[in-house]
């Protein structure tokens, strides 16, 4: 372990532009989870990090955290321990599935530097067929503000419920929800229905299919 951290020495190296950028980047991934690569404000910070991956690594690992990179997205990830963990309720959890599942489908048509574009009646039309439901435009635009809080997403208009409004897909939807994880979620959301409603999985109407 001590070995490990031997790479902290690192630290006095840098000049004052570099510490400077050093701690803009742990503030970054301490309050916003995510630098990634193509978005203005953060192509230096990402830069830096994957320079000084060394020296990040020893620095998240004393709090019992790490660093995800994925140079293939674009994407540095701070990964804390289960307190530091996002909670999502059953619709916001239907969102981030939504976002993740059109970022798949999208990411293939576009060039490797590029984030998908969608619109936010794209968004609601996928989110009412994987939930069978209607959202209602109050909790579109809290789950859509969470998910640009945490960075999975960002949206153009100061209207997020705004049907012609813009919704950019970031790659750090894929680090958060991998293909492994998606099907685990879909069986998550459908267990938390039958337990919201076991009367319909235990005891159908008449007459309809069991």
């Amino acid at each position: 372990m001590m070995q490990d951290l031997e790479a902290l020495n690192l630290i006095t190296l840098l000049t004052e532009a570099d510490f400077d950028l050093f701690k803009t980047a742990v503030r970054t991934l301490l309050t916003k989870t995510f630098i990634i690569r193509g978005i203005n404000k953060e192509e230096e910070l990402y830069h830096f990090v994957i320079r000084n991956s060394s020296l990040f690594d020893a620095w998240f690992s004393c709090m019992d955290a790490s660093l995800v990179r994925d140079e293939g997205l674009g994407v540095i990830c701070f990964r804390g321990g289960g307190d530091t963990r996002l909670r999502l309720g059953k619709e916001e959890t239907c969102a981030l599935l939504t976002a993740r599942l059109l970022y798949e489908e999208k990411r293939a048509e576009l060039s490797l530097t590029a984030f998908p574009v969608i619109t936010v009646f794209d968004f609601v039309q996928r989110y009412n067929v994987l939930t069978g439901d209607e959202i209602r435009k109050t909790r579109l635009v809290e789950v859509l503000r969470r998910l640009q809080t945490h960075k999975l997403i960002e949206t153009d208009s100061r209207d997020p419920s705004d049907a012609e409004g813009m919704i950019i897909l970031y790659p750090s939807l894929a680090m958060s929800v991998d293909r492994d994880s998606i099907d685990e979620l879909v069986q998550s959301l459908s267990l938390k229905d039958r337990e919201e409603d076991p009367a319909e999985t235990e005891n159908p109407p008449e007459g309809d299919p069991a």
